[in-house]
């Protein structure tokens, strides 16, 4: 290892930031300004981290004064980047802020860009273990690693975000107790409350809907949706928090991390070779897609298709789709929607069912092939 490399514990790996000096000479007052807000996030023992754990390798060039700023604030950006590259497929990476209490139980904050997720960890770690304020890293088994990344903070005239280490605005360090999830939670801000902050349970699916596009790397892990119940199982519901200011949510943190029941759940994957159904009245027959994953809950299943979207099926759909991937023929459809629904008012059982049949095709999830093409 060079002297001058940064190393960053990253989402249980050591991003290696290696200064390419090319151009520029040392200047230890830059090198500093790149390494400080780093010091939260350096391994105890560079040498064991180096050679226990997967490092991923990013090359930098070492900046002159007047790019100095622009590159500590890329420089952030870039390192997250490499660790979450580095750890694709293995970990379940979700966009959020992260902070655990003195047993280790993590709370993930979930939410795209703009939704407050710094101020969030800047505040509530003041109280709680700063664990994140962008990436949460969870194993299958629920094991959390942290990523004590520096804070971008705005600066009013300043071009780029201040890149501030979490000591040094308070935040606390971590518990002395292994890292475990402890509750998953959909963020939302909004300007005035006059109830104040607000808890809500949200069911699997709509949940899953919500937190899937908050996934890096979504596509490389096995059964994402499972895996995502599976931490539920874990953990508890998903629950949504929405607020006005980030001072209103610390005291939620022990309501937060007070598991509520989850609900069952079940995969609902089709058979390999199956058959599909044919509707008579739209003159075609119909066969389940690939799809990444499939599970119903509580009424709805949720699907991710190949092309990564996220589909809610209620209603009779939950019902066809579990039936189609059974590998029932179309009168089975039929009988299934009537045991469950009964004859529908309106239409005929067939017409009912042809015509979900048909939004399903036009949603990707079935494959159509028309009589004429048999």
């Amino acid at each position: 290892m060079q002297s001058n490399d940064i190393l960053v514990n990253a989402l249980g790996g050591v991003v290696r930031v290696r200064l390419d000096f090319a151009g520029h000479s040392l200047d230890e007052t830059r090198l500093r300004a790149l390494q400080d807000p780093w010091m939260d996030a350096r391994p105890l023992d560079q040498d064991a981290a180096t050679r226990d754990l997967d490092v991923f390798e990013l090359s930098w060039p070492f900046p002159d004064e007047e790019s100095l700023q622009r590159s500590i604030a890329d420089l952030s950006t870039h390192a997250t980047l490499a660790a979450i590259e580095g750890r694709r497929g293995q970990l379940l990476m979700l966009h959020a802020a992260g902070i655990a209490d003195d047993t280790g139980k993590v709370l993930a904050f979930i939410g795209p860009s703009g939704r407050g997720k710094t101020t969030l960890a800047r505040t509530v770690g003041q109280h709680y273990s700063y664990v994140t304020d962008e990436t949460v890293g969870i194993e299958p088994d629920g094991t959390v690693h942290s990523y004590r990344k520096p804070l971008s903070i705005i600066r009013e005239g300043e071009d780029h975000k201040e890149q501030v280490a979490p000591s040094l605005l308070g935040l606390k360090e971590l518990p002395d107790a292994e890292l475990r999830l402890g509750g998953l939670v959909l963020v939302s801000r909004l300007p005035e409350l006059p109830e104040g902050p607000e808890i809500g349970r949200l069911e699997l699916c709509e949940a899953l809907a919500a937190i899937v596009p908050e996934v890096s790397y979504l596509a490389d892990l096995d059964q994402p949706l499972q895996t995502m119940a599976r931490l539920v199982d874990r953990c508890g519901a998903i629950r949504q928090v929405t607020y006005s200011e980030a001072a209103d949510v610390p005291d939620l943190v022990p309501r937060l991390l007070a598991a509520a029941e989850p609900d069952p759940w079940e995969a609902v994957l089709p058979e390999p070779d199956s058959a599909g159904a044919h509707s008579a009245l739209n003159g075609e027959r119909y066969v389940p897609a690939r799809v990444l994953d499939a599970v119903e809950s509580a009424g709805q299943t949720a699907i991710i298709d190949s092309s990564r979207v996220v589909h809610i099926l209620d209603g009779v759909g939950p019902v066809i789709w579990r039936s189609l991937c059974a590998g029932r023929d179309f009168d089975g459809l039929a009988r299934d929607v009537e045991a469950q629904f009964g004859v529908p008012p309106e239409r005929s059982l067939e017409e009912a069912v042809s015509m979900v049949l048909r939004a399903l095709a036009d949603a990707g999830l079935l494959q159509r092939f028309p009589d004429s093409a048999a």
